[in-house]
């Protein structure tokens, strides 16, 4: 794309070697082609995978989006090479740029999540090793204590906290009062008072008092999962979209409503229908949902995490 600017290069990449197949086309064939299916095969898997399940995920989307205009390309060469007068355009290098791109946010990710998972670590280390599950029974009477590891808590548990000990996980109290000291994740010095119904934070200490906490965990953040239900509909919708624009303008075109000026004078009303569906398709690929949003989300985890396991 950048040599196609340079005057004396240009030349050389314009010059046709068999009808009106140019040395341009053919370089970009050639060094878009492992991208497509060596370094984008990623893109394949996940897929086969998702549509194996009955699902249709963001990888079905750039599968989808970079083959047509990856095979579109194809058929301009082809048909180049076979006309004397053809004067298609070939979009090689937007399915190289697709995967490229989508693959160096997708690093970025990885380098994210990476940080975050190092905040997190850090963080678990505030919590004790052990903690003490309660079984009650329906009126909420305590009928047996039992010292378990505290990673193995789960949403819902009760725990009992004595005094002395580490609060092993968040959450709320159903029982007793104290009062914990939470410097080490808020900065606060002076110990905050805790009864019925407060919620505490897993790390912080218990001073006084004998405390029973339900535990709780961290639920999908609301954006995560707006961007979840959206993203179920929104792969099924691009293609439908798609579709829709190649039959609204093959129809428009055999209709006559617009102008046959409009139509490329080697091409017909269906190859500039389909030109428009799969730009339709290729925009929509590297989408906001399937990568910003969940990166964005783990990010602020690993900041919170960070700041909770520094304070």
């Amino acid at each position: 794309m950048v040599f196609m600017y340079i005057p004396g290069i240009k030349h050389g990449l314009d010059t046709k070697v068999v009808n009106m197949l140019t040395i341009g086309e053919l370089i970009r064939w050639v060094l878009s082609t492992p991208v497509q299916f060596i370094i984008g095969r990623r893109f394949y898997t996940g897929s086969y995978k998702a549509l194996r399940h009955g699902s249709a995920n963001m990888d079905v989307l750039i599968a989808l989006g970079t083959n047509a205009a990856y095979f579109y390309s194809v058929y301009s060469v082809l048909r180049a090479a076979t006309s004397s007068d053809f004067m298609g355009t070939d979009f090689f290098e937007t399915s190289s740029m697709l995967i490229s791109f989508i693959l160096l946010g997708k690093y970025l990710e990885i380098l994210a999540k990476g940080k975050t998972s190092e905040a997190i670590a850090k963080l678990m280390d505030l919590a004790p090793e052990t903690a003490t599950l309660l079984t009650l029974d329906d009126e909420g009477n305590v009928i047996r204590e039992e010292e378990v590891d505290s990673r193995l808590i789960q949403k819902n548990d009760v725990i009992k906290i004595i005094p002395g000990a580490k609060v092993a996980s968040d959450g709320y109290v159903l029982w007793g009062q104290s009062h914990v000291n939470e410097s080490m994740i808020t900065g606060e010095a002076r110990p905050v008072a805790k009864r019925k119904g407060d919620t505490v934070i897993g790390g912080t200490l218990n001073e006084n008092g004998v405390l029973h906490i339900k535990a709780t965990r961290m639920a999908k953040a609301p954006v995560q999962k707006l961007a979840d239900r959206i993203s179920k509909f929104f792969v099924p919708l691009v293609i439908t979209l798609s579709l829709s624009t190649w039959l609204a303008w093959f129809l428009a075109g055999k209709f006559h409503g617009y102008p046959e000026s409009w139509i490329p004078s080697s091409m017909d009303s269906f190859e500039l229908a389909l030109q428009f569906g799969i730009s339709v398709m290729v925009i929509a690929c590297p989408c906001a949902l399937g990568l910003a949003t969940p990166t964005a989300v783990m990010v602020g985890t690993g900041v919170g995490a960070s700041t909770r396991s520094f304070d």
